[in-house]
């Protein structure tokens, strides 16, 4: 296992241009077989093309021509997109070079509020606004969460608003897990607040956690 920043593999200095990015690339791939490696397993960060770097405009041109290079190859290739950072464009570009696509379970998503699966830390992701309308996706993915996951973090880090019953809705929940598992509640230090009223920072093995702007 080799762990690479940005620059010196993907980036040149704060420069980005698709042959150096093959180039770092196909050298990867031929050091893992002139090493006697069966394969090899690329996870690539994809965050660095939100900076202030030059040649960006070059990142469709090279996700097309890594699919030809790894073909017939014991290779694979994970390009990690935060969709909550990535505009739609720029998401929209880039998908057709990859053979696949996985994205977070998706339980209610409009203009105003999403909720979501998250993996790592397993639980769910709330951002926007969110009120006794939503109460149903809600229950969706907490019950699913309960069921799929030992330890839960409810990421409310980009949630700006949440009313009273979906509030009181998560404290029941958490309140009658069993006594085994932990809960981190992420949020705003608005967010917080609320949950504090309700009794939150008081529960066992549950973390209030305030989650800070990036």
């Amino acid at each position: 296992m080799t762990a690479s920043a940005w620059e010196g593999s993907l980036l040149s200095g704060r420069a980005f241009a698709a042959d150096h990015a093959m180039g770092w690339l196909t050298g990867q791939v031929a050091a893992s077989l002139s090493e006697g490696f069966p394969g090899l397993r690329v996870a690539m960060d994809m965050s660095w093309a939100l900076q202030p770097v030059t040649g960006v405009e070059q990142l469709p041109q090279f996700e097309e021509r890594v699919t030809p290079v790894l073909a017939g190859t014991a290779v694979s290739l994970l390009c990690q997109y935060d969709r909550e950072r990535f505009d739609p464009v720029t998401l929209a570009s880039i998908t057709a070079f990859h053979t696949r696509s996985v994205a977070a379970a998706t339980y209610y998503a409009d203009a105003l509020l999403r909720i979501c699966r998250q993996y790592a830390p397993p639980g769910i992701r709330l951002a926007g606004e969110i009120d006794y309308q939503a109460e149903e996706p809600l229950a969706l993915a907490l019950a699913e969460a309960i069921r799929l996951d030992d330890d839960i973090t409810i990421n409310m880090a980009a949630l700006t608003f949440i009313d009273a019953s979906c509030a009181r809705m998560i404290i029941e929940v958490v309140r009658g897990l069993d006594a085994s598992r932990t809960v981190v509640l992420q949020c705003s230090p608005e967010i917080a607040a609320r949950f504090g009223l309700l009794g939150a920072d008081g529960l066992p093995r549950v973390s209030l956690v305030i989650a800070h702007d990036r």
